[in-house]
């Protein structure tokens, strides 16, 4: 499974890692289309096998519309799939989104919207914390949790209603044993939505 996106929260104690869990919705290739240079669109033109001067002026048509605030759907997805995903000349802003748009309010993307909550929960009430994401630390490093904190992180986690792979792979991320979605008394298991698609749980 490759590396997820994610965003960094430093506390003053210890840091978590809070994962972004792309849905392969469409959202982002709806609403906008990248800048590209005319070698990069070359490449990808004979990567996609159609002529280049195709691919050129649809590419500067959606990219006149995106400006004048008409955007069309991205010229590289079909049926919301990116037909550029895996290429190596996919743009920095398409691979690093949401967090190459700064954090905004995005409408309709669910795993923007779920990964949101998340940090919100995760914030509230907190006033000493510095946060990053993926695009300023991609390999981040950090100071595990202690387990006299883990209450607290399941209490908002809990508020903030992610699914079972995004518990999982917070979890994952944050070093964290199976333990930690168990309360002291009784060792009940914490119990989250079981709304998570086959799709989802693949990712």
């Amino acid at each position: 499974m490759k590396e997820l996106l994610f965003t960094k929260i430093e506390f003053l104690h210890f840091d978590l890692v809070i994962p972004f869990i792309c849905r392969q919705c469409g959202t982002c290739c709806r609403t906008y289309t990248p800048m590209m240079s005319a070698e990069d669109l070359e490449v990808i033109a004979r990567y996609l096998k159609i002529p280049e001067n195709e691919l050129f002026s649809r590419h500067e048509e959606y990219r006149l519309r995106y400006i004048a605030g008409h955007p069309l759907p991205c010229p590289f997805n079909e049926e919301k799939r990116c037909l550029i995903y895996r290429h190596p000349l996919r743009p920095d802003v398409c691979r690093l989104f949401p967090f190459s748009f700064g954090r905004p309010k995005i409408r309709g993307c669910p795993g923007y919207d779920e990964h949101a909550r998340m940090v919100d929960a995760f914030l509230a009430g907190e006033k000493d914390f510095e946060i990053y994401d993926s695009s300023f630390c991609p390999a981040p490093s950090r100071r595990r949790s202690p387990e006299t904190e883990w209450g607290r992180l399941r209490l908002a986690l809990t508020r903030a209603g992610p699914s079972r792979l995004a518990v999982r792979h917070f979890i994952r991320m944050n070093d964290l044993p199976a333990s930690f979605l168990e309360r002291k008394k009784g060792f009940r298991r914490h119990s989250f939505p079981s709304s998570t698609s086959l799709h989802e749980e693949k990712v």
